[in-house]
């Protein structure tokens, strides 16, 4: 099975959990930006999810990775048939959120 250009997570028909900032990430005052890759499969599941950036905390990436394995999509369509399509979602982790 084909696997077409890498995709932004927001033009996939997802729903994307925000992810949980972990009280000692606040309480030490680490923020950045993790950026998660993941495969949406023909049939909607996010599979094959990984760390393609860190945001420079274990804990904020973990959060991240956790979020994506909680979201859920769509299938990608192509002429109207599902597609295997590979994504990236960024998060980014501010304590003025």
């Amino acid at each position: 099975m084909s696997i077409t250009a890498p995709k932004d997570a927001s033009h996939l028909n997802c729903s994307i959990v925000e992810p949980t900032y972990p009280a000692m990430s606040r309480r030490r005052g680490e923020t950045g930006r993790a950026v998660v890759q993941f495969i949406l499969s023909a049939s909607g599941r996010i599979e094959n999810v990984e760390l393609k950036k860190s945001s420079g905390s274990d804990r904020l990436d973990q959060a991240a990775l956790d979020a994506i394995r909680s979201s859920s999509c769509k299938p990608y369509l192509v002429d109207g048939e599902p597609t295997r399509v590979p994504a990236v979602q960024p998060f980014d982790f501010s304590l003025n959120n």
